[in-house]
């Protein structure tokens, strides 16, 4: 009978960390869109076109790519501390139901920064265009 306890109570932590593997599986897909972006503007500064008056905004955006990425790890580090508790929680005695909400919330927290500074990559590249734009204008009008 014991073995029935235990197995139902391990199906139960199983559904407990589904929710934060959903989490993680969210901080994976932004890492890689982040390594696209990232690549991106590397390759363009590689270029002998991109050293001109904004290369600032070029590195400008890489410096908020490479935060973002870096956030989105310790979210994913933080995904994975809550499913390690969730499991450890029925099998040690002090109760980590605090560690756990506290190690979700950070998490999300991190998320939520690591998409505000994507966000804020994505307002640099926009105005980066915006003047390459004006530029190519005012060369097609002379």
């Amino acid at each position: 009978m014991e073995t029935l306890v235990s197995t139902s109570s391990i199906a139960e932590e199983i559904q407990l960390s589904f929710a934060p593997v959903f989490l993680l599986a969210a901080s994976g897909g932004m890492l890689n869109v982040l390594g696209t972006h990232l690549s991106r503007e590397v390759d363009k500064l590689k270029s002998d076109e991109a050293w001109d008056a904004g290369c600032a905004g070029d590195v400008r955006r890489i410096h908020y790519i490479m935060w973002s990425s870096r956030l989105c790890v310790m979210t994913a580090i933080l995904v994975c501390v809550v499913v390690i508790l969730i499991f450890l929680g029925d099998h040690v005695e002090p109760d980590l139901t605090a560690y756990i909400s506290f190690s979700f919330i950070a998490a999300m927290a991190l998320l939520t920064v690591a998409l505000v500074l994507f966000l804020m990559q994505l307002t640099v590249a926009r105005e980066r265009a915006l003047i390459k734009l004006k530029a190519v204008k005012r060369v097609g009008t002379k």
